[in-house]
């Protein structure tokens, strides 16, 4: 990570209103950790070639810029994220994101060490956050399980680093899951295919660490039922055998829905399907706020203001 960034979206208003932003640029070979990879920024990748800008005249001590392979907060619907750091571990790490009524800026020298381009674009900031002042912002709870893919990923691609796999990933699952774990690369490529699409975090303190922060469990009712926690259909599914007859599935879909469906808007008294038929087209699932179905921030945001909040 360095004084760097990449992939700005120059039509956004932080480059552009009041003042209009004009950066130099450098190019360079794409780099290793970027190859063959997609971001939200590079749908289709990177190609080639590596245009860089710098917001800081000289790489300082340290810097912010969030690296993404973590799976902080970038999952939450609305999220903007305007342009990447240059990281040297992964395409999609995040500099300049806006959540709500909070924006990150990931460059951490004061302003008059800032190239001019960047003072520039921190005054738009400061001009745009005001009109985003009662913006909704999410509350971020626990990294996203893309972190345990990426341990793996990082193997693959620097064969000498193991630490990842054999200490790392490990340490962020709970020990009765951590027992079933091989860290060997095909044990944890193995087990990665069979239990990332179950896995979930921040529901309690067994899902926090002091060192890792954030601790996985693999959900055995959902793994059972073959329903990935995070789809859609499986939510379907699970208030379908909420209903049916078959009291196992019945039991394992109904821990289902209490375990993924955010108490502040689950049913009270009225059965799941009523519920569904009114809350589908407001409910989106996100990792970092706890592996929830919550309600939409887009949505709940045009409610407000259609009410005139």
């Amino acid at each position: 990570m360095d004084h760097q960034a990449h992939g700005l979206d120059l039509k956004h208003a932080v480059f552009n209103e009041p003042n209009k932003v004009t950066f130099s640029w450098t190019e360079a070979p794409v780099e290793k950790q970027y190859e063959n990879k997609t971001s939200v920024l590079y749908p289709q990748g990177m190609g080639d070639k590596l245009k860089l800008t710098k917001f800081e005249h000289a790489k300082g001590y340290w810097n912010s810029i969030a690296v993404n392979h973590e799976g902080f907060f970038t999952d939450v619907p609305g999220l903007e994220n305007l342009a990447e750091g240059h990281s040297g571990k992964v395409l999609g790490s995040v500099s300049l994101v806006r959540q709500g009524r909070y924006f990150y800026w990931g460059f951490s020298i004061d302003p008059d060490r800032m190239t001019k381009p960047a003072q520039d674009t921190l005054v738009n900031v400061l001009h745009y956050m005001h009109k985003k002042r009662d913006s909704l912002t999410v509350k971020y709870v626990c990294k996203g399980r893309q972190i345990l893919w990426t341990y793996l990923d990082l193997q693959r691609r620097k064969p000498r680093y193991k630490r990842g796999i054999e200490e790392h990933l490990p340490g962020s699952l709970t020990p009765k899951w951590r027992e079933t774990y091989d860290s060997s690369v095909e044990g944890c490529a193995a087990w990665l295919d069979k239990h990332l699409p179950y896995v979930f975090s921040g529901k309690s303190e067994k899902h926090a660490d002091r060192r890792y922060k954030t601790v996985f469990e693999v959900d055995a009712d959902a793994m059972a039922l073959g329903t990935p926690n995070a789809k859609r259909e499986s939510l379907e599914r699970w208030i379908q055998l909420a209903a049916g007859d078959d009291k196992e599935k019945q039991t394992l879909a109904t821990r289902c829905l209490k375990r993924y469906v955010h108490p502040s808007i689950a049913p009270r008294g009225a059965g799941w399907s009523s519920w569904y038929q009114k809350q589908k087209d407001r409910i989106v699932f996100i990792e970092s706020t706890g592996f929830w179905w919550q309600e939409d921030p887009r949505v709940l945001e045009k409610e407000r203001a259609a009410a005139g909040r």
